[in-house]
């Protein structure tokens, strides 16, 4: 699902309560949960919305911005503790849903880090988004740089939509090690050997710094290595890079629990790119994603 037509459902009343926009840069997402609050708070005629004039979409900001704009139906909840959202926080957020909407036809909350949320944090979203009032429409969106960063049970609730990789910043040094990973997963795909494989996955710990442990943008840099990959190998290849750049977007919250990033890179690239083995070369790829703990 894109954001377009997530946009569509929203004009016409069709969409899912919970959201996850995942992908790309926090500004991003913070830009795409902004249009989506509009278009479902919008008072335009549907075809209309949003159409960013009226007394909703006008009001409808970041709480950051330098603006003086609220609005009482768009609620916004930030990440209040250094590396979590914290359950006392999320359940106070939380409360706003059990009234009516002030003034606006529903309501929409947004967690800007949903992939920071404790498990008693994300409980308490899941018992929200499993008891949903039915007086007037609310919508939950969730911003995360990936999915996988949410509780199974919670994914399963959520209407997931890519925005995708971030491009903007693509240097001629990783053009350089895009084609450099190209050739190793080309490699693989004819032979189907690990070793391409684990070159990939150097190739790729070659990004920016992984000093930094809370620092997304080496993941970011090879994420987007990984997306323009599609581009450089047979067609049959893009559905693993694709689904290998989305979970590198969240592979940060694997080195903030102590796991270094050649590691990690080593069992994402495996798991996302086993699949285009040559048939009967699985053997070796199987004790990798053991040694890795997959």
């Amino acid at each position: 699902m894109n954001l377009a037509a997530t946009e569509e459902l929203a004009r016409l009343g069709h969409l899912y309560p919970a959201v996850i926009l995942h992908g790309r840069k926090a500004e991003d997402r913070q830009a795409a949960a902004l249009r989506l609050a509009r278009t479902l708070l919008c008072e335009a005629e549907r075809s209309a919305r949003p159409c960013g004039s009226c007394k909703h979409c006008s009001r409808i900001v970041w709480p950051s911005a330098k603006s003086d704009a609220f609005h009482a139906d768009f609620r916004v909840l930030e990440r209040d503790l250094k590396t979590s959202t914290s359950v006392a926080a999320t359940k106070a957020f939380l409360q706003d849903a059990q009234v009516a909407p002030f003034e606006a036809r529903g309501q929409v909350f947004v967690l800007a880090s949903a992939e920071s949320l404790t498990g008693g944090a994300a409980n308490a979203l899941l018992k929200t988004l499993e008891e949903p009032h039915i007086s007037a429409p609310r919508h939950f969106l969730l911003l995360s740089p990936s999915q996988f960063d949410l509780l199974a049970t919670v994914r399963s609730r959520s209407l997931a939509v890519f925005l995708g990789v971030s491009e903007a910043e693509f240097t001629e040094e990783m053009e350089a090690l895009a084609e450099s990973f190209a050739v190793c997963v080309r490699g693989f795909m004819s032979s189907g050997s690990i070793l391409q494989l684990l070159a990939g996955a150097d190739v790729l710990s070659r990004v920016s710094s992984w000093k930094d442990p809370r620092d997304a943008t080496a993941w970011s840099q090879a994420a987007a290595i990984a997306r323009r990959c599609c581009d450089l190998v047979e067609s049959r290849g893009s559905r693993g890079l694709l689904n290998l750049a989305e979970q590198m977007l969240g592979g940060w919250q694997s080195r903030v629990r102590g796991i270094q990033a050649q590691r990690i890179l080593e069992a994402m690239v495996v798991e996302a790119l086993a699949p285009l083995a040559p048939k009967g070369e699985t053997r070796d790829i199987r004790l990798v994603r053991s040694v890795n703990g997959g």
